[in-house]
């Protein structure tokens, strides 16, 4: 195996056990539907993405979604939790990239970032209408006390419009301040 690959691997390695424990730094938004919580393990995810492309920043997220499922006993809640975690953070990077892989340019990022929130907010609406919380109502036996529509509407919707942007906004950060040292020190490995 070249070093090229095994930085490669050794890399995205981190990135997913970076976001992994980022997944613990969690902060409840909306006090009426608490097991909704933000947190910033997409950013490491994106990080990913921007050095070696979307299918690195996919691998990153399900192996920072893996590790929870496990640590976090490996139980159906878990797994329901932890899939939709991942598709979520699918939807959120594939539109900053696709922005990005045009121009790179804060506007463009500003405009990936709009539409990945956007997408996120429209694809978690849809699945938790459809799939995920009539999943936790009728397999697992949970109650939200309220209809799906009204969680979704008040719940759901504010929930990923906020994490979309409070992740872009810190992403944005990192990415003026982070990336392009990163990318130099890669370039310049490969060179060698």
């Amino acid at each position: 195996m070249n070093t090229g690959k095994t930085e490669k691997m050794v890399t995205l390695s981190l990135l997913a056990g970076i976001a992994y424990l980022l997944m613990f730094i969690e902060i409840p938004i909306l006090p009426v539907f608490g097991w909704l919580k933000l947190d910033f393990s997409d950013i490491p995810i994106l990080i990913g993405t921007f050095l070696y492309g979307p299918v690195s920043g996919i691998l990153v997220a399900f192996i920072r979604s893996t590790l929870n499922f496990i640590t976090s006993g490996g139980n159906l809640g878990a797994l329901i939790g932890n899939g939709a975690g991942f598709l979520a953070t699918v939807c959120y990077l594939v539109p900053i990239y696709s922005m990005m892989k045009k121009k790179h340019s804060n506007k463009n990022l500003i405009q990936g970032i709009m539409y990945a929130t956007v997408l996120m907010t429209i694809f978690m609406s849809v699945a938790n209408y459809f799939v995920i919380t009539p999943f936790y109502l009728n397999v697992l036996g949970m109650d939200f006390g309220m209809s799906i529509a009204t969680m979704i509407l008040y719940g759901i919707i504010p929930f990923n419009l906020i994490k979309g942007i409070a992740v872009g906004v810190a992403f944005f950060v990192v990415y003026k301040k982070v990336i392009p040292v990163l990318e130099k020190r890669i370039a310049k490995k490969v060179s060698n």
